[in-house]
Order: C-alpha cells, then structure tokens, then sequence
C-alpha cells in the first residue's frame, strides 16, 4: 500500500503536506543555488571586462561624436586629446596603437566622425582614413561677379561677408598675379573649395586666388594669348564677356570670334555690349539696357568707349577661358540669346541679319511675360 494512503484506505492529507512542504523546499534551494551561480558568474564577467578595459576599451565605441584634430598636433596632443573626450581609455594606449602604425605618422588635421569609448586601435585606424573626415565644402559656380561671390563664401563657411569685404580690401595679400593690378574680379577661380576647421577670409580668397593661377599655367594662357596678341589679362576679360553672354558651350568659341572680329573691324567698330554697361551700373542677371544706358560716362560702357573693358565683369570658368584662347573661325560680329529658357543664341554677320535675329528674341519675350528683365 502507498504511504500516503492510511489503513482505512484514504489519502493521508498530512503526509501530502508535508511531502508538499519538501518538495517547495528542494525547488526553493534550487533556485537559489543557480541564482546565485548567475548572479556570481555575471559578476565575474564585470570584473573580467573591467580588467580587460583598465587602460583600454573593448568592443566597438559607445556613443556618435566628433573630434577635431588641430593643425600640427603631435600623437602624444592627440592622445591627450581623444582622451579627455573618453574616445579611448587611455592616453597611453592611443600612443601605444599608434606606434604600431606606420600610417598614424599621416593623421590629418581637421573634424572626424567616431564615437565615445573606442579601443585605442580601432580609434587609430578611424583617423588614418581620410572618408571619416568631416569635410566642408563650398561651391562657387562660373560667372559670378565677385560682390555676388561672397555671400556664398560667407554661407558656406560661417563667417561674415564683412569679413570678405575687409579681406578684399587688402588685395595685396591675396596673391593676385600682377597684371591683375590688385582687382580681384575674375582672379577668383569658381570651383568647390574643400573649407578646414577656423576659416580665414583672406585665406580662403587666397585659395582661389590660387586655383586661378594653377588652372592659368595648366592651359599655358600666357603663351596662348600672346599668339593673339592679348595679354593674359585681356583674355581673362575676354572670358568674362563670354560666360556673361552665354550660357551653352557651343556658343562660347563663337561669342570670341564675334568680340575679335569687332575689335579688329574696319572702320573701328565699338563691342556695344549691354554685360558691361550693367556691370557697371551693378546690375544683375539679364538686365535690358534702358534710357540714357548708353550715354554713361564710364570705361566699362562699350557703347561710348572703344575696345575692351578695362577689366573682367565676372569671374570666367575653364571652358570660357579656354574659348576666349580658341575662338571659332566664322565672320560674326552679332549674337543675341533668342530664348532665355534653353540658352539658345543666334549669330549674324551683319546688322541685318542681327536685326531679325532681335526681332525674334523680342517675339519670345512677348509671349513669356516677365523673363525679360527691362
């Protein structure tokens, strides 16, 4: 018989309490027992990490941050650096890292994206590779005058236009070829400068100042110009004429040999261009030229004075340069954009054949109210 059955054949109620009681006991005693098996190992595992981490983290950083690695920092500055940041552990450890490799020697000054709590290692190899670099940039498109270039300077980098305008107030210091005669239109090369960390207005006009004069010995405009008979500078106004006047590249050779082929006309035939005339009234865009325009008494107006501006009315890009250089061969003295729209410009060898092509440009202005500036 069960011994939790009695003799009268019934269930021993106090027995199965008491076998109950035991039973809650045992699983009592076993949960403890591995509880505190679990808690013990978890400890053990933070002690282990926090000795792995002593004097360097593990694992892959903690939390998105950035860095700015100053211009001349030794391995030791930036150690230091990283380390008050807790991107490493230690400065001792980025230092050790560092001298096992040969590429830390390299690390570039500037902003870098990484995060907090980084193994030393890992932390080197981040700043050796030049995509975690935070990299400003700002772009200057062709054909701007240069009070229309710095307030895109000046959104770009974050500094103030005033500060463009005093830098360019010191033309002296901004490396200006001579021939330039310290005006800086059309010596500021558009193209996407690449801005570093506490940017200077001087410096920065600089940097184009010096992209102009790279791009100019890269397609030899001195010795080009000169097989002319222009002068490097006279190219550049040239340059400037055309990226005023037009807008596609087909045009650009064409426009050239229309600006030559009025220069060198018999009788002596003025450019008359209405670029120059808005350029010094300080007009933007696609201005019509209006009453009494053309009576202004300045060297820029071509109505009144003969031969080219004293100096360029924007700051031209390679193709315009490069067309200013290779003029189309062509008898054109005319041009006129007969669509704003597409850029579209019709060419004419003789005052009537311009006559007609005016007439159709009015006509499109006629039937597209408003994109005719007057």
């Amino acid at each position: 018989m069960s011994d939790l059955i009695d003799e009268e054949g019934r269930v021993d109620k106090a027995e199965v309490g008491r076998r109950v009681k035991s039973a809650i006991a045992v699983v009592v005693a076993l949960v403890v027992l591995v509880g505190g098996g679990w808690f013990t190992a978890k400890q053990g595992y933070q002690a282990y990490l926090d000795f792995r981490q002593k004097s360097d983290y593990i694992g892959e950083g903690k939390d998105d941050t950035s860095v700015i690695i100053p211009s001349g920092a030794s391995i030791s500055q930036m150690a230091t650096i990283l380390a008050d940041r807790d991107i490493v552990k230690t400065a001792t450890a980025f230092r050790e890292a560092a001298a096992k490799e040969p590429k830390a020697t390299s690390i570039q000054p500037g902003t870098y994206r990484m995060k907090t709590q980084n193994p030393a290692a890992r932390a080197v190899a981040i700043l050796i590779d030049p995509a975690n670099k935070v990299v400003k940039r700002v772009t200057v498109r062709e054909g701007l005058r240069v009070t229309a270039v710095v307030p895109i300077l000046a959104k770009g980098t974050g500094l103030t236009e005033d500060s463009f305008t005093a830098a360019l107030k010191d033309p002296g210091s901004l490396g200006l070829p001579e021939y330039a005669k310290n005006n800086p239109e059309g010596m500021l090369f558009p193209d996407t400068y690449e801005i570093g960390d506490n940017p200077e207005a001087g410096a920065i006009l600089k940097q184009m100042t010096k992209r102009y004069s790279e791009v100019a010995a890269q397609i030899n405009l001195e010795a080009r110009a000169k097989t002319l008979g222009l002068t490097s500078y006279q190219v550049i106004i040239v340059a400037s004429i055309i990226e005023a006047e037009v807008s596609r590249d087909e045009d650009r050779p064409k426009v050239a040999r229309a600006i030559y082929n009025r220069l060198a006309s018999q009788p002596p035939m003025n450019l008359q261009l209405d670029t120059t005339v808005n350029y010094a009234l300080n007009r933007s865009g696609h201005s019509n030229l209006r009453d009494g325009d053309t009576q202004l008494d300045n060297p820029y107006n071509t109505y009144r004075f003969p031969g080219l501006p004293p100096g360029p009315i924007a700051n031209p890009g390679r193709k315009s340069i490069e067309a200013a250089l290779a003029p189309a061969e062509g008898p054109w003295k005319f041009w006129v954009a007969v669509n704003l729209d597409t850029g579209e410009t019709k060419f004419g060898e003789t005052l009537d054949d311009h006559n007609k092509n005016v007439k159709e440009y009015q006509d499109w202005c006629r039937a597209n109210p408003g994109k005719c500036s007057s």
